[in-house]
């Protein structure tokens, strides 16, 4: 187990929320880290048309924060909702921030987090310049099918960069051209 795993179950308390539960609003500054024990919940903003746009969803074992809010204290510029009912374990910033100073493990732990949400945003960046919708679409499917089932359609829409006609598009001339593959 991680130290940051188990610092969430010493430290940490249980919290049940529904599904499209704002845990964090665009504007104020993170004070609480996230471990989701089951569900899901995304990152997103909304642009200066008022589109919702998702940076990044997370699942059972993740955790999630606004990780630049909350390691900067400056607010952040994302939303961040759950999208099914969650059981999450919450850890206080203040709580962990204090342990991370004299646990070299867990601020090891949290130092490979950043390290992977930067990976992540990083290869988000180069995907959306380089690869078509299309491409984006079947990288997404072929690492992560079972959950791409839990995230609705206009919602990942909008995280490839299209519109929910334009994937539903996608979706049927890829079954289209390969009947045996489950989309």
């Amino acid at each position: 187990m991680s130290a940051l795993h188990a610092t969430f179950l010493e430290l940490g308390t249980g919290r049940q929320v529904g599904a499209r539960q704002l845990l964090l609003r665009a504007g104020e500054v993170a004070q609480r880290i996230y471990l989701i024990e089951q569900g899901c919940a995304r990152l997103y903003l909304i642009d200066a048309q008022g589109r919702e746009t998702s940076t990044q969803f997370f699942f059972e074992g993740e955790v999630v924060s606004s990780l630049e809010s909350f390691l900067t204290g400056r607010p952040s510029a994302l939303h961040l909702v759950t999208m099914e009912a969650c059981r999450l374990r919450v850890l206080e910033g203040a709580a962990i921030k204090a342990r991370a100073k004299t646990d070299p493990a867990l601020q090891a732990d949290l130092q490979v987090l950043t390290q992977q949400r930067l990976i992540h945003y990083a290869n988000l960046y180069t995907s959306a310049i380089a690869d078509s919708p299309t491409q984006r679409y079947l990288a997404l499917q072929a690492t992560h099918q079972q959950r791409l089932e839990r995230i609705p359609l206009h919602i990942l829409a909008a995280y490839l960069g299209v519109s929910a006609v334009h994937l539903s598009r996608i979706r049927r001339k890829l079954k289209e051209t390969a009947p045996s593959r489950t989309l």
